[in-house]
């Protein structure tokens, strides 16, 4: 009997000494991944604050420089900034709505620099010295928020453990000011045709009951598959989107990706790029300027072509129908593709998904899909009330038509509307005007500016 006791206490000695390693352990790992994630949010937030202090500091200079020489240089540097701040802003956990807004005004300042570089010469005068003045008061605005939650930051406050909340936590609410009435965001160049096509107040897309977390995490695994190497929830965020949040890590990137609650939609992906990823080289991306547009998706680029046919399909295994390019541009090893449904030969697009894809490794590292999960629905009654022959006949003769396509896009305000496609050119500049197939009147023209990058459209 006593032996049988002896033999008893020394098995549930070591049941409970495995079990003690066993939970040291488990909670070592998620301390490191937790410290990991709060190095990762800090670092990227740090990266921010410092390219939008850069930024507002070359604008400053810009606003007094009359040398078009000094203007371009200001110009080129200011395109940089804003492309780090945006990559910066996507690693941050931030509720949708924030995020959507900031980056968006981080992308068109990007562009806007670039077609002043590319169409004017660095040259600035009239208006364009208004645009640049309230673009300085929004980066003013932006900087003092920013450096308001860096001394906050600085004195100890964690990103990573104010991130849960119906509202998306605590450091969301520090950028709250950032999608009110504080900050103006003045309109500028956009990415391509209808790139903010957030047009409706109330989502139509998302369909479907809402899942659970461990659903959610089926979905990332689905996603990502045997390159994941490790996935930690982070909170939920509610705001037009309720999501899931999670921080997915991979051999060489680290990614934050939402899930929504209502059907499982994948809403967003924002990779983190480490400096041991592999880039190419100058000669490799030389050519990879080349833009495919809804009228011209056979690029000579073959890395360009492969990315596009990746973002399909990659939209496809995430359940979106006939998703086609209409708008894709290569630069620094990064592709980025808006894919909209075309229905009927009909383009939609409010519903746009923006992928970006890694030309080196061909991953997906970034994807934005809140406009087709705003707008997407299945839309009754296209049907034009005007021929497409009545419908040229109102462009202007100046323009030599190209092409011609029916698509739905969105109106400046709200809604949208049935409209004619023209593509065409008029002293060898591009345009695509669109003209409403019901009352016939034209909603809307735009200008394309070629550009290193690809094409942008004023």
């Amino acid at each position: 009997m006593k032996k049988a006791f002896i033999i008893t206490v020394s098995i549930l000695s070591c049941v409970i000494l495995v079990l003690g390693i066993y939970l040291f352990t488990t909670a070592t790992s998620l301390t490191a991944t937790s410290a990991s994630l709060e190095n990762l949010y800090q670092r990227s937030f740090y990266e921010l604050v410092n390219n939008v202090n850069n930024m507002e500091v070359e604008m400053s200079k810009l606003m007094v420089s009359n040398d078009s020489a000094s203007q371009q240089k200001i110009l080129t540097s200011l395109k940089q900034q804003s492309s780090d701040a945006e990559n910066s802003l996507s690693l941050l956990p931030l509720n949708a709505q924030i995020l959507t807004q900031t980056s968006d005004f981080m992308n068109q300042l990007n562009g806007y620099c670039t077609s002043l570089v590319t169409y004017k010469d660095g040259v600035i005068e009239g208006e364009d010295f208004e645009t640049l003045s309230q673009v300085h008061l929004s980066l003013t605005s932006i900087k003092e928020e920013l450096n308001a939650i860096m001394e906050k930051i600085m004195q100890g406050y964690m990103i990573s453990q104010n991130i849960s909340g119906e509202d998306g936590g605590d450091f969301t609410l520090q950028f709250s000011n950032f999608v009110n009435d504080t900050i103006e965001y003045p309109s500028m160049i956009y990415d391509g045709p209808f790139s903010a096509s957030t047009t409706n107040k109330t989502v139509k897309g998302l369909t479907g009951e809402e899942i659970n977390e461990a659903e959610a995490e089926l979905k990332i695994e689905s996603i990502f598959g045997d390159k994941m190497t490790n996935m930690t929830f982070i909170g939920n965020t509610s705001g037009t989107f309720e999501t899931y949040d999670f921080g997915v890590n991979t051999a060489d990137k680290n990614y934050y990706v939402q899930i929504t609650k209502r059907g499982g939609f994948l809403l967003n992906i924002s990779a983190n790029i480490t400096e041991e990823a592999v880039t190419v080289s100058e000669e490799e991306t030389s050519s990879s300027g080349e833009t495919v547009t809804s009228d011209s998706v056979n690029s000579t680029d073959e890395k360009t072509n492969n990315a596009v046919k990746i973002a399909q399909t990659f939209a496809t295994n995430r359940g979106l129908e006939n998703m086609k390019c209409v708008w894709s541009a290569s630069s620094d090893n990064i592709c980025y593709v808006n894919l909209a449904p075309v229905v009927d030969d009909i383009i939609m697009y409010p519903d746009l998904v923006k992928v970006k894809i890694e030309l080196s490794s061909e991953e997906i590292v970034g994807y934005e899909a809140s406009s087709y999960a705003i707008n997407h629905t299945e839309r009754e009654d296209l049907i034009a009330q005007i021929t497409e022959s009545e419908a040229k006949a109102l462009v202007s003769t100046s323009l030599v038509v190209d092409s011609t396509k029916l698509c739905v896009i969105p109106l400046d305000y709200v809604g949208e509307t049935l409209a004619y496609e023209f593509a065409g050119e008029f002293d060898n500049f591009k345009y695509y005007l669109y003209i409403d197939a019901y009352t016939g009147s034209q909603v809307r023209v735009l200008r394309v500016i070629q550009t290193d990058e690809g094409e942008l459209m004023i």
